[in-house]
């Protein structure tokens, strides 16, 4: 019961993350990257100081070099994710940020020294291979586009990297917190246009006829989090994290609906494999992520998702 019942909140989670990528993409063109990053992390920073007060945990940042450059990997992952919805398919670039896990586990290994186990290079290389499938002439968007949504899986490593050192310092609200506060003031002088950048800075009309998608991505976003952190209090990360992957089809799904948004075979065939590989990943790290004495249920690492931030 209590495995089903962490597999039906990730499920759930993952239908806000689908619903919220949805949403940006519908919203990016007319509001742009930054104001959409803005209201997202204002609407998340209230939620993340209410359950901080709530709790009655300090505010104090355990690790404060950690938590900036978690936040900073973060608003690159969410920057680059987001933009990238502008220019390509949304399952596509859903599906290239998902190669986050790849990643993490490559960096690991590089950065953190970690070992790398049994049958990852073959996962890798699976991985790698649709990635190549994905990144096509044929693939309809811009190669920036591709070239984007990959960078965002790369940063949303970076910022799990970070996250898997700070459950020894900080419990994940005040993380989330400290991350939206740097997000919101890193892309308020772009959403003002005080600093030019990729998009144009929305007009007031703008915002005022998309409020409705702005407030939405924010609180999706949100619970989307909240959803996804029960099932890990609920259930084992390496029992919950493949299930995360169902964003992946769903996006597909809401493409196809409201974009006739259709893939093409090797684009089709590169998903399958990225989410098969990566899911099996995700699986594999999870399971040999060592416990320790101030890791509590609730500080589990974060899945690599575009949630608050990834």
């Amino acid at each position: 019961m209590k495995r089903l019942e962490g597999i039906l909140w990730i499920l759930l989670a993952s239908v806000f993350f689908a619903a919220m990528g949805a949403m940006t993409k519908q919203a990016v063109p007319n509001c742009g990257t930054a104001a959409i990053i803005l209201s997202r992390s204002l609407v998340v920073a209230v939620i993340a100081f209410g359950i901080l007060r709530a709790t009655k945990t300090s505010m104090q940042p355990g690790n404060l070099r950690l938590i900036f450059l978690r936040s900073l990997g973060g608003l690159m992952a969410m920057s680059c994710f987001f933009w990238s919805l502008g220019q390509l398919q949304l399952g596509a670039a859903t599906t290239l940020l998902y190669t986050s896990p790849l990643f993490t586990v490559l960096l690991a290994g590089l950065v953190l020294g970690e070992k790398t186990h049994k049958g990852t290079i073959p996962l890798t290389m699976v991985a790698f291979a649709g990635i190549g499938l994905i990144i096509q002439p044929e693939t309809k968007g811009s190669m920036l586009g591709l070239a984007a949504a990959l960078g965002a899986g790369i940063f949303a490593a970076m910022a799990r990297m970070a996250v898997r050192s700070l459950r020894h310092s900080d419990p994940p609200a005040r993380i989330v917190f400290y991350f939206s506060l740097i997000a919101a003031g890193g892309s308020l002088p772009f959403a003002l246009g005080l600093i030019p950048g990729l998009d144009t800075a929305p007009t007031p009309a703008a915002v005022s006829d998309n409020l409705h998608w702005l407030l939405g991505i924010g609180v999706s976003g949100a619970i989307g989090q909240l959803t996804m952190t029960q099932a890990y209090r609920v259930e084992q990360a390496n029992i919950v994290s493949p299930f995360s992957y169902a964003t992946v089809l769903l996006s597909y799904v809401l493409g196809l609906w409201f974009w006739d948004e259709r893939l093409t075979w090797a684009s089709g065939t590169g998903m399958a494999l990225v989410v098969l590989s990566g899911a099996l990943l995700s699986r594999s790290a999870d399971a040999k992520t060592p416990p320790t004495k101030e890791q509590e249920p609730q500080q589990q690492e974060e899945p690599p998702t575009p949630a608050l931030g990834s």
